[in-house]
């Protein structure tokens, strides 16, 4: 199917000419829809509940009655999918006349399916289009609905693409084309644009959702009389001929505008037209494309889409206490995917720190062959290791194997394995075409099974009517129990799949524990507790690191002689109250390293986390410093608490420790820096007195920087950009292994500007040699990237206001999601019990 951009035109605007001049053989024809629609609506109907779990359809109430002239306009990125979506949920079951690409009438066989499903031909090497018009206006005019694609194509990008002019024309003429046929006046020609929009959670993913969603009819009553304004050319004489008699039942030809120009770039574009009509055309055009926008979820590049998606799959993940999928319902999925991508994308290091944590996570995820609710299943039925996650998986799989060799013994291979190979090898590059071959294929296939199943039936019962109609009644239930079942068996595989990867790997202890830390981990005791000064040397504001009031035993501060800051000094009674940060990278330790210069050395200890302690970002820090002062970050830390939290469980991080012989006999508090001297490390309202003591840090950070934007690439390849460097330090904070990071770096890098399919996934690769999926490096690679992709989603939560409409709308959709599973509604990751108070709304059925 094509969209509604058509080729061609005479050099005049609306230039006429006699319908009989049209291919449709009478004047007065109309597309007519014969068994092949029902033919086609029916193959549909059976195969898209095959590929898709479900197709839900929104707003069904703006859809006009069947007997109103209509133009469908919908965005189009999924090939034949779209095209069936349509033909097969819209509303009151009304045929739809679709525009078909001439190249398609050219066989006769699909000439006469194309035909006789009412579809109109458009042919774009033809600059006059009469047949086009004549075909579109009869069927209108007869109370028909018109389905087109105004963007011209099916496209792969992350959001609509510009639409072309063909549906404003056809609407805008067609009114044109009732006052010159019959002589009507205004009430001749209403005519209604629908903005439609065809939706899907992940378009070639098996068993993924669809959402057919119509916004608001549009009505020419603001366009009409601007359009009719201008004279029109078949009322004047042509330039050396005598002058033309007006003709009722006359058909434009296509305008040439309507392709040359043939894009809708805003209210710039509308202005720069001379003619009324076109002026017309382009604003009717653009109001269109916010309508199908205000559908549909618009991402500005890959990077933002993908990291959209992985914070929507981790917030709506599980049930809290059972392995059940726990998703928001498609009628909310385009308001929930906004809220998320306007969070990632506002100003601020939180937000800049998850959308790229997230990005790196979701690029993981295709690395690793995985999505993110299998391996989330996986670590849930894996507490007592990865052994238990497997075994408990297999019991699963074994109780229903009963069940499931029947079912899926004959109609594994004709019904999913062949039609993913299928798609694969002819359509492995064009992630709008693999749904569309997937579920076409497994169509032809799986009849073709079912068919030798009736015949065979038919031959056991000696080709009797009872023989037919038990063979008929045995492929229903097949079919039904196939459709019933694959959803819990698909999952089960791929746990199996994940869970014998992770069982051979058998990722480490040190693996593991660097994954739940997610970057290097240090107490801090001094100056660097303060969050201010903290962010001066690390170069940020720290939104990817986490921190944590922590007590370290066993230990004494003092004052360093003559200096505003302190040394540790081993004392067997004593108590140091700091903060434990987490996240942090090995550029950040760097500049760390500097700074403490070589009065300081790092050394392992344990330190004791305040359970009561609130984990935070540090930039968070900073900004809560109006409601608490800096200087009292380490207050709750009294002798008491820090007595309680000594009974507790030690954790294992690095500490600076200080040489005895520099200090003074004084114990240091950062209260007192905090409230005296603090002030002169980051020069609040002037330039910071202690300045010079960051000079080696700001070298070190340049050089960091510099670095990054010089990473060698293998011959023949352009290096990353510089505002990718950053995918070089989530490299190196998700692995120590050389080979891992280089993985990591491709598909980042690849992923960024390409559709996240297997051929781009493997295409990075090329001539690389790709890691293998079962490297215990990889995939502890890939939970250190869930990890830090979840903190990174959480630190930006808790830097929200309680009161923002995006928490409103999350919680919102979150409350309905349990309700719809009649679970408790309860505070759930990443919502905290305050946020959750003061936004939770009661459970609706949409937004």
């Amino acid at each position: 199917m094509a969209g509604a951009s058509v080729s061609g035109a005479p050099k005049s605007a609306r230039a006429s000419a006699t319908a009989s001049a049209s291919g449709s053989g009478r004047q007065d024809a109309v597309p007519r829809f014969g068994a092949w629609w029902t033919i086609m609506r029916s193959i549909g109907d059976m195969s898209l509940p095959v590929f898709f779990s479900s197709i839900h359809v929104s707003n069904a109430s703006f859809v006009p009655p069947p007997t109103t002239p209509l133009i469908v306009c919908a965005n189009h990125s999924n090939t034949i999918i779209d095209v069936a979506v349509l033909a097969s949920h819209f509303p009151h079951r009304r045929p739809l006349h679709f525009w078909a690409k001439a190249g398609f009438f050219k066989n006769p066989i699909t000439r006469s399916i194309l035909t006789s499903s009412g579809n109109i031909k458009v042919d774009r090497r033809n600059k006059n289009n009469q047949a086009l018009f004549q075909g579109t206006f009869r069927a209108m005019k007869a109370g028909g609905a018109i389905a087109l694609f105004p963007e011209g194509g099916s496209y792969t990008i992350p959001y609509v693409a510009d639409l072309k002019m063909g549906a404003a024309w056809a609407a805008l003429e067609y009114a044109r084309y009732l006052q010159l046929a019959e002589g009507g006046g205004m009430q001749k020609t209403q005519v209604e644009i629908l903005p439609t929009a065809v939706v899907f959670d992940d378009k070639s993913k098996f068993r993924s959702r669809g959402l057919l969603r119509f916004g608001k009819p549009i009505r020419l009553d603001a366009y009409i009389d601007e359009f009719l304004s201008a004279p029109s050319p078949s009322d004047e004489p042509a330039r050396g001929s005598a002058p033309r008699v007006k003709e009722d039942g006359t058909v434009p030809a296509t305008p040439e505008s309507m392709t040359r120009t043939n894009t809708s770039t805003g209210q710039a574009s509308v202005e720069s037209y001379a003619s009324p009509a076109h002026r017309a055309v382009a604003r009717l055009t653009a109001d269109l494309q916010r309508a199908i926008e205000a559908l549909t979820f618009n991402a500005p590049d890959w990077e933002t889409f993908q990291a959209t998606r992985a914070a929507r799959e981790l917030v709506f993940e599980l049930e809290p206490d059972t392995l059940a999928e726990l998703r928001a319902g498609m009628d909310e999925h385009v308001e929930v995917s906004r809220e998320l991508m306007g969070l990632l994308t506002q100003q601020g290091e939180a937000s800049t720190a998850a959308r790229r944590a997230l990005f790196v996570y979701a690029c993981m995820l295709h690395l690793c062959d995985v999505d993110n609710l299998t391996l989330a299943r996986v670590l849930r039925r894996s507490p007592a290791g990865w052994g238990s996650g497997l075994w408990s998986t297999v019991r699963a799989m074994a109780l229903r194997l009963p069940l499931y060799i029947p079912v899926f013994g004959p109609t594994l291979v004709p019904m999913y394995l062949a039609p993913r190979a299928v798609a694969h090898h002819f359509a492995r590059r064009e992630e709008e075409s693999l749904s569309s071959v997937k579920t076409l294929v497994g169509f032809v296939f799986t009849s073709t099974l079912y068919a030798a199943l009736v015949v065979k039936t038919m031959q056991w019962t000696r080709w009797t009517p009872p023989g037919l109609l038990v063979g008929i009644a045995a492929v229903w239930w097949l079919h039904d129990l196939n459709r019933s079942n694959i959803d819990t068996a698909y999952g089960l595989v791929k746990q199996l799949r994940l869970g014998w990867r992770l069982w051979r790997a058998k990722p480490s202890s040190a693996s593991t524990q660097r994954t739940r830390k997610s970057g290097r981990s240090m107490f801090f005791y001094g100056t660097l507790v303060h969050p201010r000064i903290l962010a001066r040397v690390i170069g940020s504001a720290g939104a990817h690191v986490r921190v944590q009031n922590a007590v370290l035993d066993g230990a004494t501060l003092y004052h360093v002689r003559g200096e505003e800051y302190p040394g540790l000094v081993r004392t067997p009674t004593g108590m140091v109250k700091g903060t434990l940060v987490t996240g942090l990278t090995d550029a950040d330790v760097q500049c760390l390293d500097a700074f403490e210069g070589d009065e300081y050395v790092r050394m392992r200890v344990g330190v004791l986390p305040d359970p009561s302690a609130r984990v935070e970002c540090n930039e968070t820090r900073i900004a809560n410093a109006g409601a608490a002062p800096l200087h009292a970050v380490l207050s709750s830390l009294t002798s008491e608490r820090m007595e309680q939290v000594r009974a507790r469980g030690e954790a294992v991080e690095d500490v600076e420790v200080a040489g005895r012989e520099k200090l003074e006999e004084r114990v240091w508090e950062f209260d007192v820096f905090a409230r005296e001297h603090a002030a002169r490390w980051i020069g609040e309202g002037a330039q910071a007195e202690h300045e010079h003591e960051y000079q080696v840090v700001d070298a070190v950070q340049a050089n960091i920087t510099a670095t990054q934007t010089m990473t060698s690439t293998p011959p023949g390849e352009t290096p990353p950009a510089a505002g990718k460097a950053w995918i070089e330090s989530a490299a190196s904070s998700l692995s120590s292994d050389v080979g891992i990071q280089e993985a990591i770096r491709c598909v980042c890098g690849q992923l960024s500007d390409k559709p996240s399919i297997q051929f781009y996934v493997d295409r990075a690769f090329a001539p690389r040699k790709r890691p293998s999926l079962s490297s215990p490096a990889l995939l502890a690679a890939l939970l250190a990237a869930r990890q830090q992709a979840r903190d990174a989603l959480q630190s930006l939560v808790d830097s929200i206001a309680p009161d923002t409409g995006a928490l409103d709308t999350l919680i919102a959709a979150h409350a309905r999601a349990l309700h719809s599973h009649h679970l408790q509604v309860q505070p759930h990751w990443p919502f905290t019990p305050a946020q959750y108070a003061a936004t939770r709304t009661e459970p609706k059925k949409s937004i």
